[in-house]
């Protein structure tokens, strides 16, 4: 080809570009999932982002203790240590300056009037506290936001330092994601997975996902050769020491069994389960350094979760689902969802969405559908409290710069109106970090704290939000406290 064609034709296509870039929407087009894909405008080709790191950033992470590991230690605690030679706690007052803890905590949010919405939790908390109830639960549920354990380890590890407990609470049986730092997982047989959430496999007829909205197909077993599941895990963190390991199982014909391996060592067959819905749950109060959990479902069967937990204490799961996941728990089974929770009895649950679904949602019909999956919460947990966690700060380049996303606002006010109208607690993360054009200023901190899709933290940035949510509910804690000592 001569070199005046190649000329033409690479002009071509760069002005055919140039127009495609100036018809395509600012926001882009979403692909699937959190994918987005998107142009740079002319203007953004001569500018160069003009954001800088906001004073407060700087303030927040001057106050914070935290780290890019969820468990390392603050320098100081808002409770007492536990007592190794006690079973209980020699006081529930807080050592923290209540007024500094007041301007340093963004408060959660509830209707007017009706402050009292957290009271049955912090009643269990107080109960675990004293030594009269063995076990309390926090489940988190969110998109990807919280993928990965993300948020919620660092919750977890406040939480099971002051309370007691251990483990890492509800996991997929095979996972989603790769990289936690409490164990690591393998698998022998032919495993397949399958999600409720973003693309589903239209062989699945039934809609029993269980809470997780996700489950794992168990293989038939092969003669004497019962599929496996093997976790190794890492003692030398607090949410990689287990002592109880509760399965979610559904077979589909009854006579199903379960053994356990502890530390290459046979401990237990579990037998008997019936056709449909059951729990095995296993205890081994020596330390498990590595489990093998060998399957012989005859027909096969489905596992919802896998919890790993400890005797007594504090769990908190993480349910993370990709995509625009907050609306699906109504269109799921409500069988499946409620015998799990009914088993896993949360004294609390967090719901943190709304971030997938900026870009391409109204918020007055995110806020009708997002309140239908309230009500859903409770009438099958009665009683159980819920906090919405508002989506962080997104930002889009607009002129050289990055600004929030159009209709971020929007989606937050939906959450916040939905939860307080359902008799619900609200924490708004967006405003917590900063508000308006906030994420850009994570991002160019320094260390940064959020990563350069202007979307998603990184670990210190989450870790760091985490404890402004952790703060918050403390603080709430807290002043209940001092409200029975005024009684």
């Amino acid at each position: 080809m001569k070199p005046l064609r190649i000329f033409i034709f690479f002009l071509a296509v760069l002005l055919l570009l140039l127009l495609v870039s100036l018809l395509f929407p600012k926001q882009g087009i979403g692909i699937g999932g959190d994918f987005r894909l998107s142009f740079m405008s002319p203007s953004e080709l001569v500018h160069v982002d003009s954001s800088s790191t906001a004073a407060d950033v700087e303030l927040l992470l001057a106050a914070s203790t935290v780290t890019d590991d969820p468990e390392s230690d603050p320098e100081s605690a808002l409770f007492p240590e536990r007592s190794e030679e006690k079973e209980t706690f020699e006081t529930l007052v807080i050592p923290a300056n209540v007024d500094s803890l007041k301007q340093d905590a963004y408060r959660i949010q509830f209707a007017e009037g009706n402050l009292s919405v957290l009271h049955p939790f912090f009643r269990n908390l107080d109960q675990i506290a004293l030594g009269n109830k063995r076990h309390g639960r926090i489940i988190h549920l969110g998109d990807s936001q919280i993928e990965n354990d993300r948020m919620t380890a660092l919750i977890r590890y406040r939480m099971q330092r002051i309370f007691g407990g251990t483990g890492t609470g509800l996991v997929q049986a095979i996972p989603l994601y790769s990289g936690s730092l409490s164990y690591q997982q393998e698998e022998s047989g032919a495993w397949l997975r399958y999600t409720y959430f973003g693309r589903r496999d239209s062989t699945i007829r039934h809609k029993s996902y269980g809470i997780m909205g996700a489950f794992a197909s168990v293989p038939i077993p092969v003669e004497d050769n019962w599929p496996m599941l093997y976790y190794r895990f890492n003692t030398s963190r607090r949410s990689g020491q287990v002592q109880r390991i509760r399965v979610f199982i559904h077979s589909y014909v009854s006579g199903a069994a379960v053994a356990f391996q502890v530390n290459d060592e046979i401990s237990d067959t579990l037998r008997g389960f019936p056709d449909g819905y059951s729990v095995v749950d296993f205890s081994h109060l020596e330390e498990i350094k590595e489990v093998r959990i060998k399957f012989n479902l005859p027909e096969g069967g489905r596992i919802y979760g896998i919890s790993f937990e400890s005797e007594g204490g504090m769990q908190v799961d993480n349910i993370a689902m990709r995509g625009g996941s907050g609306l699906i728990f109504t269109s799921m089974s409500r069988a499946s969802q409620e015998a799990m929770f009914d088993q896993l009895s949360p004294g609390l649950i967090l719901l943190q969405y709304g971030g997938n679904v900026v870009p391409y949602m109204s918020s007055a019909y995110y806020r009708r559908a997002f309140k239908r999956q309230l009500l859903f919460f409770k009438e099958v947990c009665p009683g159980t409290p819920v906090i919405v966690i508002g989506p962080s700060d997104m930002a889009i380049r607009e002129n050289g710069n990055f600004v929030t996303y159009p209709g971020l606002e929007g989606i937050r006010n939906a959450l916040r109106d939905a939860a307080l109208e359902s008799g619900f607690g609200f924490w708004d993360l967006y405003d917590a970090m900063g508000g308006q054009n906030s994420m850009a200023s994570f991002v160019h901190s320094d260390p940064p704290l959020a990563s350069s899709d202007y979307v998603h933290f990184t670990n210190l940035g989450i870790n760091l939000v985490a404890e402004m949510f952790y703060n918050a509910l403390m603080l709430e804690y807290k002043e209940f406290e001092t409200q029975k000592v005024n009684r």
